[in-house]
């Protein structure tokens, strides 16, 4: 049996991340863990707290059968209880376990969001240097990953924002620091970013007239109101 033509684009066009942890992986082997230092993934290299063991282990000994059953598409309740009081106390916004999805990692919220709001053609825009996987993601549900040029120091355009959105831009993807270049977005900068970025044609009902929260959580609550 034969593989799609797209998959086989694809494979042609593998991740050079993965390719490069790969060949670290092949290099610690022949030379040891101790003379290579890999900086491909970016995987921790300390070991977790003892209290996240200890927390581990306790759910694992107290977990009953209801525990290892199919849970709501959205998640457990009381986790997802739980991390609307925290981003709630964070964000000083109100937000109910309603309003939050679980799911495992960031690329599959990605995919969940991307999902939701695109339909074939939709532009997806995104400062580059930007994460390799983005176009995928974008191309997964039928969008189309477009990139903006950022200034010499890795710094948001903004007049180069504004002229790449048009009727067919959905979605602005952005994460600060930037991966990969570490760039911190200042405060000023993503303040003026919202501007533009809030004229997206999302349908109202995922951010009911109001900045998602996830996708402009670097910018305090208390400024949200200058941003429409």
């Amino acid at each position: 049996m034969t593989i799609s033509k797209k998959i086989e684009d694809i494979i042609s066009r593998a991740s050079f991340i993965r390719k490069m942890f790969e060949e670290g992986a092949q290099l610690k082997a022949k030379y040891g863990p101790e003379n290579v230092y890999d900086f491909s993934l970016g995987n921790p290299n300390l070991p977790p707290p003892e209290k996240f063991n200890e927390l581990l282990r306790d759910t694992v000994d107290s977990c009953s059968l209801g525990d290892h059953c199919y849970m709501p598409n959205t998640g457990y309740p009381m986790v997802c209880g739980s991390v609307a009081k925290y981003l709630a106390e964070e964000q000083q916004a109100p937000v109910t376990e309603k309003e939050i999805l679980m799911t495992c990692g960031a690329s599959g919220a990605l995919n969940v969001a991307l999902k939701a709001i695109l339909d074939p053609g939709d532009e997806v825009l995104t400062p580059i240097p930007c994460f390799v996987e983005y176009k995928f993601y974008a191309d997964n549900h039928g969008g189309v990953l477009k990139t903006v040029q950022t200034t010499t120091d890795f710094e948001l355009d903004l007049e180069a924002i504004a002229a790449a959105i048009s009727k067919k831009t959905k979605a602005f993807l952005i994460n600060s620091p930037n991966n990969p270049t570490g760039q911190i977005y200042t405060e000023d900068r993503l303040r003026a970013l919202g501007r533009p970025v809030l004229r997206l044609p999302v349908p109202g009902q995922l951010g009911q007239g109001r900045p998602v929260l996830r996708l402009l959580r670097a910018v305090p609550a208390r400024h949200w109101p200058a941003l429409r």
